[in-house]
């Protein structure tokens, strides 16, 4: 860089959300690998899993810039908190009546009817009245389809409707076929809540055993011949592929024990939707809310293997938060001050006196090897050093304070669904001595936090260890609980742990991404991310 740029105030490499930044998406996107399995319509990866910051969001809205057809689907357009307190839901829960199939109907309707959308163009009731017709031609050619072209004539003048609309549909006739199944004796029935509450239990077991032939009874079959008339007839264009793109299943659209069965309904639907061969449902999900879904929804004869190859987790290199780096500090000095090539050297300093190594090396070991962590440091950095020409030393030192704390508080947000005590349980290790080994977590300091974690929230698993150690007729000890909190501080990316003297340290956002109570007992040195170290006041052992 010949001429001496000031740094202006506010100056920024990008915005740590998706959808805000995608101007400099367009310009900066790195593909590590992904994207074009993504792409690929024979392949049956369909699931991004990643942590927050990944760059999850950033990937589905590039496939949407690749491709000719696609749609988004936002799980907060769907009203599932409509459908989790209908009385018909609500009836079913109390009852004990499994409602997974029915979860399954209903992505597969809305998957479907997005699908006429994005095919037809289906808007209003104008374009409904077009599809229509053309699905009157197509019943008298093909008999032989009766099934399934009737579940066009019983649903096709709503297609048009919004999705939240459908759903409710979908669940009025839903109540209507349960009252239908429970017949006279049963026909002034409450079906909500509290009417299911007010049955003694010879009749609970007995509308229990009904209500579940309803739910058995619902026509996967039928949608099966549905998935099948729409290949033939409607996607049959080899050349024209489709895409429904769903973001957002990581937000609070639902309660927890809903949310985690629809997710996994929606799993199951995408591997049934490749009856399309030239359709494809990608969606984007965190690592530890599948964690959090396969925990909540594992009856018997689940295997986990079987989704793998479903599954896209995102990974980043050293090289590829480099190239990310320095591809946005080319296009931010190039759009705000001059034509000239800037490289990240020539805004960032080089190695420095001690060992340091260089500044983009520095940044990048103070992630969790994300996007949004390497942005966000470089964001602090320019923010510290505004009004002068470079970044120096000392401004990344003063950046990395903030940085840190920032990036500490995230976590707690990040993990609160899994580990709601996250926040008490992180302070064990605050003021520390890196490495430290399991000792360190004794006397004084585990009694204080232990005790804090015995008051916390009763949803966290190191929380629950701390009620039962301190039970009267625990069977547990001040070992196991500190297994618990490593186990727990490991998961979440605060710690790694070398198991023995001659192995390197592991981590969960590179190595594995959990560790078992034999591993975790067997920790010779455990180490604090150098992203966290500021903000815990851990000290670097010489």
């Amino acid at each position: 860089m010949d001429v001496e740029i000031i740094i202006k105030k506010g100056l920024k490499l990008g915005e740590l959300d998706a959808e805000a930044d995608s101007d400099l998406l367009d310009s900066c996107f790195v593909d590590n690998g992904q994207l074009a399995e993504l792409l690929d319509i024979e392949s049956p990866s369909s699931v991004i899993l990643g942590r927050t910051g990944a760059g999850k969001s950033a990937l589905l809205y590039k496939i949407s810039k690749e491709v000719e057809h696609s749609s988004f689907l936002d799980p907060n357009d769907i009203s599932i908190r409509f459908l989790e307190h209908s009385n018909i839901v609500q009836f079913f829960n109390e009852l004990g009546v499994k409602l997974d199939l029915f979860y399954r109907i209903l992505w597969r309707h809305i998957l479907t009817v997005d699908l006429l959308k994005l095919r037809y163009g289906l808007r209003s009731e104008t374009d409904n009245d077009s599809f229509s017709r053309w699905l009157n031609g197509l019943v008298s050619k093909d008999r032989v389809r009766e099934r399934a072209l009737s579940y066009f004539k019983e649903w096709g003048d709503k297609f048009w409707l919004e999705t939240d609309e459908q759903l409710k549909q979908l669940t009025t006739k839903f109540t209507d076929d349960v009252r239908a199944k429970l017949g006279g004796k049963y026909k002034n029935i409450d079906i909500s809540l509290e009417g299911a509450k007010s049955l003694n239990e010879e009749v609970k077991t007995e509308i229990k055993s009904l209500a579940t032939q309803v739910v058995s009874g619902i026509q996967i079959q039928r949608l099966n011949e549905v998935l099948d008339l729409l290949s033939e007839n409607s996607f049959e264009d080899k050349q024209k592929r489709y895409y429904i793109l769903i973001d957002k299943l990581d937000e609070d659209w639902a309660e927890t024990e809903t949310r985690c069965r629809f997710i996994r309904a929606l799993i199951e639907e995408t591997k049934s939707l490749r009856r399309i061969p030239q359709v494809k449902i990608v969606s984007a999900l965190r690592r530890d809310l599948l964690d959090l879904v396969f925990d909540n929804t594992r009856d018997s004869g689940f295997q986990e293997e079987k989704y793998e190859a479903y599954l896209v987790p995102l990974s980043w290199s050293k090289e590829d938060l480099k190239k990310l780096l320095s591809s946005r500090v080319a296009e931010v000095y190039k759009r705000q001050y001059t034509k000239q090539m800037v490289e990240f050297n020539d805004v960032f300093p080089k190695s420095q006196k001690g060992g340091n190594g260089e500044s983009v090396h520095y940044i990048i070991e103070r992630t969790l090897f994300r996007p949004r962590d390497a942005i966000q440091f470089a964001n602090e950095c320019f923010r510290v050093a505004f009004d002068r020409p470079r970044i120096s030393w000392r401004a990344i030192y003063a950046a990395e304070a903030t940085y840190s704390s920032k990036r500490l508080k995230s976590l707690i947000e990040e993990w609160s669904e899994y580990y709601p005590a996250l926040e008490q349980t992180v302070e064990i290790i605050r003021g520390l001595k890196a490495p430290f080994t399991r000792s360190s977590l004794s006397g004084d300091r585990f009694s204080e936090i232990s005790m804090e974690l015995h008051e916390a929230n009763a949803n966290d698993p190191c929380a629950k260890m701390a009620r039962q150690m301190y039970s009267a007729s625990s069977k547990f000890s001040e070992a196991d609980m500190v297994s618990q909190i490593l186990i727990c501080l490991y998961h979440v990316g605060v710690i790694g742990i070398k198991i023995s003297t001659l192995d390197t340290y592991i981590w969960s956002h590179i190595d594995q991404p959990r560790i078992s109570k034999s591993e975790i007992k067997r920790a010779n040195q455990i180490v604090v991310h150098k992203m966290f170290r500021h903000a815990l006041e851990i000290h670097e052992s010489d």
